[in-house]
Order: C-alpha cells, then structure tokens, then sequence
C-alpha cells in the first residue's frame, strides 16, 4: 500500500517535470530554429520571411486545409533550384535544423506541408508551366498548382495527366502517385514523368530519368519525399481537343446510393475495356441535414454519349446537370468548388477489390460512424469518396521503367475510398481523428471477412497513422531504403523533415 501512495503521490511532479522538459525542449528548438533562420536570411536576404509580417502570414495561411496552419520559426521561397539547394546545404550542413516542405499545401495532415519551430520552405516560386515546342511533354516547376498547368497548356491541343483539384501541387502528386481523369488512359501521373530536377540532401541538383540515376527516377514515382526535394518535371503530353462531361448531383437517398453502388461496380469492370471515361463520385452530409452525391463523369477523348457512361444519367432525380463540352482546365476548375480551402480537414484512404458487397458494407459503417459524430462537431461536412480503380491502369508503369507503387502486376479491379471530412473548430480535431482510425479499422474489419482487402494505400491520401509504403510490399520497401542510403547516406531527409510518409516507418 505505501509503494502505491508514494508513487501516486509523485505523479503530479513527474507530469510537470514532462511538461517543463517538453516546453524546454520546444525552446531549444526554437532557438536553433533562428539561428537557422538567420543564416537562411544572410543567403537568401530577400526570400525569407519572419513572423509578425504580412507576407509570412499570407504565405503560412495559404493552404487547402486550416489543420495544416502551424508556427514556423520563418518561411523561405526559393525562386530557383540552386536556391533549393543554397537551403538545403544551410539547413543539412552542420546546423540539423528541422524543415518542411510546401508544394501547393494540399495536404491537410498536420506536420506534412509546415512546422512548428523549424523552417518551411514554400516553393511557390517554382511555378514554371511550358509546353514543349513538339508538344511531347510539359515542364512543370513543383510549387505549380494543377490550375495553373492545365491553363498553360489551355488551346494547345494537347492535355497531360494531372491532379483533379486546382490547388494540388507539381511537387507531391509527382511523387506520392497522382490520380487523374486519365488514370485507364495512360496510368498515374508518376508513369507519365520523363524526367525529375532534384536536389539532394548534400545540396547537388541532379537529374532522374531511365538514363540517368534511373534507380532514384523510379524510387520518386510513389516514394514522396524521402530521397530530396523535387524542384521540375517532365511530364508527357498527347493530343487532346476537350472533355464531354460534368457534374451530375442526386439527393443521397438509401435508393439512389443502391444506384450509385452498383454503378461504381460496374463501371470499374468495364472502364477496362473502354479507357476514354472516367468517374469521381462524391458524397457530401452537410451542416444544414442535406446529403447529396455528386457525380463526376468524363468522357476523356469528348465524345458525346458513349455507353459506358448511359447508366449514371438514369440517376434521378438530379439537382444539378452541368454535362457539356469543356476543357480540361474548366473541367477541373468545376469539380474542385465542393472541396474550398478554409476548413480543418482529415484525410484517411483505403483500397479494396472491386466487390458490390464490400461497397455497400463500407457505406453502411461510414452512414453509421457519421451518426456517431454528427451532433459532436458542429459545422461538421462529411465527405467521402469512391474512386475506380480498373486493373488496367497498372499496364502503364513499365513504358517508363515502372514505379514504387507497388502495383506492377495487379490482377484484379480497384475502388479507392478517399474519407475527408471537414469542420471549423479546433476543439473538435481529436475526436475527427479518433472517427477516422475507426472507419479505417472497421472497413479493414470488413474486407477481411470478404476477401475483398488490398494492401494499396494511396499515399496522397494517407491520413498520418497509415503506412502507405508498407503497403507497396516488402521488396518494394527494401529497394526503396536502398536508393535512400545511395542518395541521402546521412538520412537528412528522415531526421530532419519529420512531416510526410517515411520509409524509415517499421512496418
């Protein structure tokens, strides 16, 4: 009895003596943060901001989701890849300070595109977008966001795979996967890049083709950032006069929902033989008790009406028809307004086999874990999406020597579930987080009793707890860790950038 009040009776102290280490700890950080910060500035003197600025305040702020607004010790936005590689000599070389990066800040886990006590660097400023002279391919700086691509190349004739949303950046949908509208058409954005510019942590700027450090080339198609810091792409190009396609919106009752499900199915068989269409559906619960989903369809080479896409017209009734004629930046810039940055966001994802039943049973637990939390967050918009996945979509890795996905080989038909919520208040972040590693567990519960599961996690759309590289397999892992001892040997890129999927993660 005396041992337990003694050590009852030292709790109190042991939690303040934490609290003081951790606080001293933070301090320390911050202080090697300016000092960082400081020599950043004496590099860099007009490309690095302070806080209590307005340009810090504007650049911390730019993001899609409000989770992602931290405190950094300052904000550096390299116009250039030597720039790039000025920072990463100063942040690696002798002073270990610890960095983010930001490409275009589409990821709402906290951590993975800013900092608290360290140094962001935002790489807006590398928002080269420029169409070849044969039009074979586009140059994209990795600060450029996917709305500013797809206008460059607007009334050219010619289209490349790219991110579905306006803001998402060149950076991390060029080497975290990339889904697009052409995804059966020509595969992910990652088996369309012809050549990456990246700095490496020793601060040298190289370039990863299949002729030249081809290893790297393909361990940055799918393996983020853990082997240096992306500064361009080459992406190919192919010829292209328009989208036929739009939103189609239905109120989400339980008969459209059976209607949508059965046509998510089959439409992923069948996208196998007709590749030019495509799908996005989303459902939206909002504040206000409405619930709808809307459908995104495409016809990718603008013909009107194919057959593959009949089905989703019989979805009635409609709310909103906005299929039409369009280019591809119009398309893209349509169905990114359901999704405007300003919120907190989670993101959480998983891959199942293309299974009618798996649908309707990882609707049913989504319907059930929103019932749960739906009084308990208020401005709580709960979002969730289905996305095909046709088994013909991993043929296209091996044009360009293939990829770290891990899919080389898929032998079965995909959907990727994509949960991400929204709200507005803080207070709520801990029980959001806590709802998501619920739905990932229960649809993981589901799958396993169907066998229907499938080890692919999209790593964009990982939310933090995941481990979408374990996903890719061992060997894959294996050869991944390899390049990263050839590229980063001091692993700067695992010590110091503690935001982003890591290949250092134990699977």
């Amino acid at each position: 009895m005396s041992a337990s009040v003694s050590i009852m009776s030292f709790t109190p102290f042991a939690a303040r003596l934490f609290a003081c280490l951790a606080t001293g700890l933070a301090l320390i950080d911050g202080v090697i943060a300016a000092n960082c910060c400081s020599k950043l500035n004496s590099a860099l003197p007009d490309l690095v901001f302070l806080p209590n600025t307005s340009s810090y305040a504007s650049l911390n702020t730019h993001r899609w989701s409000n989770t992602s607004i931290l405190s950094p010790s300052c904000i550096v936005t390299p116009a250039s890849a030597r720039d790039v590689s000025s920072i990463v000599k100063t942040l690696t070389i002798g002073n270990n300070c610890a960095f983010s990066i930001k490409s275009g800040g589409h990821n709402p886990n906290t951590g993975f595109n800013n900092i608290d006590n360290g140094v962001t660097v935002d790489l807006k400023l590398l928002n080269q977008a420029t169409l070849a002279a044969d039009k074979t391919f586009v140059t994209l700086g990795a600060g450029t966001t996917m709305g500013q691509a797809y206008a460059a190349v607007s009334n050219s004739g010619v289209a490349f795979p790219g991110g579905i949303c306006d803001g998402v950046g060149v950076g991390g949908i060029s080497t975290g996967g990339g889904q697009s509208f052409f995804l059966p058409k020509v595969g992910w954005v990652v088996d369309n890049i012809i050549r990456y510019e990246v700095v490496l942590a020793s601060g040298v700027i190289v370039e990863a083709s299949q002729t030249r450090n081809s290893d790297l080339y393909k361990a940055l198609k799918g393996g983020s950032t853990n082997f240096g810091i992306v500064t361009k792409v080459d992406i190919a190009a192919f010829p292209h006069d328009g989208f036929w396609g739009g939103q189609i919106v239905v109120p989400a009752t339980n008969v459209t929902t059976a209607q949508v499900l059965e046509r998510v199915s089959n439409f992923t068989a069948a996208n196998n033989d007709n590749v030019d269409a495509a799908v996005m559906i989303v459902a939206s619960y909002t504040p206000d008790g409405n619930r709808i989903i809307d459908m995104g369809i495409a016809s990718t080479d603008n013909t009107e009406n194919p057959p593959i896409l009949a089905p989703w017209f019989e979805v009635k009734p409609q709310l909103l028809n906005t299929v039409a004629h369009k280019s591809l930046a119009n398309f893209v810039h349509e169905v990114t307004q359901p999704m405007p940055d300003g919120y907190r966001m989670l993101t959480a994802s998983l891959t199942v086999k293309n299974d009618l039943e798996t649908l309707k049973q990882v609707q049913a637990v989504t319907d059930a874990l929103y019932e749960q939390v739906k009084d308990k967050v208020p401005g709580l918009d709960w979002m969730f999406s289905y996305n095909p996945q046709p088994k013909v979509l991993a043929t296209h890795s091996a044009k360009r020597g293939g990829n770290s996905l891990g899919l080389a080989g898929l032998s079965h038909d995909q959907i990727l579930f994509w949960l991400v919520p929204r709200w507005t208040d803080k207070a709520s972040d801990a029980l959001m987080h806590e709802i998501a590693a619920s739905w990932v567990q229960e649809v993981n519960h589901i799958t396993s009793q169907l066998g229907t599961s499938d080890p692919f996690v999209y790593l964009n759309h990982a939310g933090y707890f995941q481990k979408p590289l374990c996903g890719t397999g061992s060997e894959n892992m294996k050869f991944l860790k390899g390049v990263a001892d050839k590229y980063d040997p001091r692993k700067m890129f695992q010590r110091l950038v503690p935001g982003g999927h890591k290949i250092s993660t134990k699977c």
